[in-house]
């Protein structure tokens, strides 16, 4: 008995509250007993005493612990995530600004790696152990071994020395005029907007940062896609279909492909992770200013209501793409909703 995809999702949809609930506590719990005190590093060293004190009674760090967090999460589920110590802005404001910056960055570098990394591992298979296989494999160490901001640093490199005028920092050449959007990505924003211009000139800014972010990703699914490959062309079924005369390329995309997209997707998950941890680097390289930079000097300077944001939307980014790629998966593989029907 298979259970209803729709039952499936929502049970995930039930996980991910609990796993939401679990990370807000563990880092607010976290931002507040870690040492040095908010408040003082807010105001720096000159402020005297009773300013401090005056500074954590208005930010409630002189409340219990629990009620610190119950008020906090009231005002997060009304979309208040508190003021800024350090731009003195609403910390929702900052993540506006910065979060569609590096979601842009890393749904494009998603894009590269399936592009990319899919339809080489699938080659690396059929052509196994010959010279197009050894590349590969060569292809694929390198960019699991070698660091995002050396990827980064030689792509600007070779664009400054051989490709004349092609843009190495920023998002947007600033002579197009270009006053905002409605969803931050320029891409997308351009288009709604009637502007093809930013658009292809918001994605050319993008494609050196992407590339070099998706390299790791890129060779780790190649080297899992081609290993699944492999594995599955032993199986009984595939080899039957080839007893059977059926063309190659009918048993690759048709049946292969299709059992060997499992692994690249689960690792696609804690990919998205290590996307989004990595790339505060890229974006360093590349002048980004995205939501990973403004989360890495959050950090340094314990501005203490956007580091706890910046983490849990870090998370829900992370719970969201696990939840997407539990769904796909159970939709690819059957036999998966055998087994939680029983």
């Amino acid at each position: 008995m298979q259970q209803h995809p729709l039952i499936a999702i929502l049970t995930r949809l039930g996980t991910f509250v609990l796993v939401m609930i679990a990370l807000s506590i563990m880092i607010f719990v976290l931002a507040r007993v870690v040492p040095g005190d908010p408040a003082r590093m807010a105001l720096g060293p000159a402020a005297t005493t009773e300013q401090v004190e005056a500074l954590r009674q208005q930010m409630g760090l002189d409340q219990p612990l629990a009620i610190q967090y119950v008020d906090y999460i009231g005002k997060a589920l009304r979309g208040d995530l508190g003021m800024s110590l350090v731009s003195q802005r609403p910390v929702s404001a900052d993540l506006g600004q910065t979060v569609p910056a590096t979601l842009e960055l890393v749904l494009v570098s998603v894009i590269f790696m399936f592009a990319v990394a899919i339809p080489l591992g699938v080659i690396m298979a059929h052509y196994r152990d010959r010279a197009v296989d050894h590349v590969g494999r060569l292809l694929s160490l390198t960019g699991v071994t070698i660091p995002s901001f050396l990827f980064a640093i030689t792509l600007q490199l070779i664009a400054a020395r051989f490709l004349s005028g092609w843009p190495i920092i920023g998002r947007l050449d600033h002579s197009l005029g270009w006053t905002g959007g409605p969803t931050g990505l320029l891409i997308l924003d351009g288009l709604l907007m009637g502007r093809p211009d930013v658009s292809l000139n918001a994605f050319q800014h993008l494609l050196l940062p992407a590339f070099a972010l998706s390299m790791a990703g890129i060779g780790q699914i190649t080297r899992i896609t081609r290993s699944a490959m492999i594995e599955n062309q032993r199986k009984d079924h595939v080899l039957t279909l080839k007893s059977f005369g059926v063309p190659e390329r009918v048993i690759i995309f048709k049946y292969l492909l299709k059992l060997s997209s499992i692994a690249p997707l689960t690792i696609m998950g804690l990919e998205f992770a290590s996307l989004i941890g990595n790339a505060f680097v890229i974006e360093m390289v590349f002048a980004w200013g995205g939501f990973a930079s403004y989360g890495l000097q959050s950090i340094l300077q314990k501005d203490l209501n956007a580091v706890t944001a910046v983490v849990l939307v870090a998370g829900l980014f992370f719970i969201v793409a696990n939840l997407i790629v539990d769904v796909l998966i159970t939709m690819i593989d059957p036999r998966l909703r055998r087994k939680e029907a029983r």
